[in-house]
C-alpha cells in the first residue's frame, strides 16, 4: 500500500498493480515472455490506457516505451523469484 494519501494516485497506482500482478513471466507453452508475445502486448496497452484522474480530467502519464519497460521489468522480477523459489527446495 502507498504512503501517500493522494487519492487519485493512489487509485492510479493501485489498477497499475492490478495489471502488473496479472502479468505472466512464461507462455502457454511454458516459454519466457517476449516482447513480441500477444499477453506481453495486451498488458502493456492496459497500462497505457490507465488514467490518473486530477479535478477530474484525465491524464495518461504512461507512454508504450515506459509500459513495456514496466512489464519487462515485472516479468523479470517474477522468474528472478520462481529461480530463487527452485533454489531453495
Amino acid at each position: 500500500m502507498p504512503k501517500a494519501i493522494s487519492e487519485p494516485f493512489n487509485d492510479w497506482v493501485s489498477e497499475m498493480d492490478k495489471v502488473l500482478s496479472e502479468t505472466r513471466s512464461l507462455t502457454i507453452d511454458g516459454q519466457p515472455m517476449e516482447r513480441s508475445d500477444l499477453h506481453f502486448n495486451q498488458q502493456s496497452a492496459k497500462l497505457v490506457k490507465i488514467p490518473l484522474v486530477l479535478d477530474e480530467q484525465a491524464v495518461y502519464p504512461l507512454n508504450d516505451w515506459t509500459a513495456q519497460d514496466l512489464i519487462q521489468s515485472e516479468i523479470d522480477a517474477k522468474t528472478n523469484t520462481d529461480m530463487e523459489n527452485k533454489c531453495l527446495k
